[in-house]
């Protein structure tokens, strides 16, 4: 679990399957078989900190303001994340530094850029996929997550950070979830990680309904962008730290990268980093989506979850959808397509394959809940 960079084409992550009769049960199982790479993620979110020049202090507090927070909002996720806790044989304000690390890195000026995502809405065939980025230090620090059903709640299938009881996925309803950091004036630490509104998610919800009511609940105080897969809709909910917003196409594609899109949560919006590529990355989706339609005409949209990873593939010297990073980047300023996802929410089928489409995706793995 070392965090020194490999590259994210060839690593092969491990699967972490569980299936326990209730929550308590599934996080101490969790934590027992996830330790060693639960204590990798907080040692380099602790390296990634101090890169970032947040003081420990800061983020041992804003660790425990957002536990606080979850357990108010959500008593049974939060007795969950203890139990992993317990299970690894960790503190659960530690284990927190890796579950509220997108609310912690509020104290930064800037963050890595990562993360493009497209769908497309048709009702009953409605898909989506996205490419994971983030900084290339993590590529070995995530794992697939096929976390079973307990009593109340939805078996689900995705991929996690260790430690991180759900993250970017897709539930046996046909309720999928894919996420990209965004940033705004007012972010701050404390609030409900981003990261526990996908794991409810995919854990109890059963319509795309529910899952908006679940994402509207929370009091978040980062900014993100969760975008909600189902076969009749696709919705993009944007998270300006207390406010959200929702982006739907009624029919036809939505495109998200790592800037405010919706009108109303533009003003106070901020670049994530002075050498963001968010909008080249969205100007050249756009330009695709542009030669896509001259290319099919009225003969519909795309057939399967293929067509919209051939939109997120690029190369040299076209804008950095596909990420590799530079040969001479160094550590905290290397970022890379961790993970491609592709979900079809009609099939119920989830497709996950280490580092970016243009890398070939040979390490695919595809699920049918």
């Amino acid at each position: 679990m070392s965090t020194e960079y490999v590259p994210a084409a060839e690593v092969r992550p491990e699967t972490f399957m569980v299936r326990a009769s209730d929550h308590l049960r599934r996080g101490t199982q969790r934590g027992r078989e996830l330790r060693t790479g639960i204590e990798s993620a907080i040692a380099g979110y602790r390296r990634y900190f101090d890169f970032l020049s947040i003081a420990e202090d800061d983020v041992r507090a804003a660790a425990a303001s957002s536990l606080a927070r979850l357990q108010t909002w959500s008593p049974e996720a939060a007795e969950e994340v203890a139990a992993v806790a317990q299970g690894a044989e960790i503190p659960v304000e530690e284990l927190m530094e890796v579950i509220a690390r997108t609310e912690i890195m509020t104290l930064a000026p800037a963050s890595a850029t990562e993360c493009s995502t497209v769908s497309f809405t048709r009702p009953g065939g409605s898909l989506a996929a996205q490419n994971w980025d983030w900084a290339a230090d993590f590529s070995t620090l995530w794992h697939i997550n096929d976390v079973g059903a307990v009593p109340g709640q939805l078996r689900h299938v995705g991929i996690a950070e260790y430690g991180m009881p759900g993250k970017i996925g897709l539930n046996e309803a046909g309720v999928g979830v894919l996420l990209n950091i965004l940033k705004h004036e007012g972010d701050g630490p404390g609030g409900v990680p981003i990261h526990m509104i996908l794991e409810r998610v995919l854990s109890t919800a059963s319509t795309l309904a529910e899952a908006l009511e679940i994402i509207h609940s929370a009091p978040t105080t980062s900014s993100s962008i969760i975008t909600v897969v189902t076969a009749d809709e696709v919705v993009q909910v944007e998270i300006a730290n207390a406010e959200k917003r929702e982006r739907r196409a009624g029919a036809g594609f939505l495109l998200h990268t790592n800037h405010f899109l919706h009108p109303e949560l533009i003003p106070g919006s901020l670049e994530l980093n002075a050498t963001s590529t968010s909008r080249a990355r969205h100007a050249h989706l756009e330009q695709r989506l542009e030669d896509y339609a001259k290319q099919v005409g009225t003969s519909g949209g795309p057939e399967s979850t293929a067509d919209l990873t051939d939109l997120l593939t690029t190369g040299p010297g076209e804008a950095p959808v596909s990420c590799t990073p530079d040969p001479g980047a160094t550590y905290g300023d290397r970022s890379a397509t961790l993970v491609t996802v592709q979900i079809d929410p009609k099939r119920k089928q989830l497709d996950l394959a280490p580092g970016s489409p243009a890398d070939g995706m040979q390490g695919n793995r595809r699920y049918q809940l």
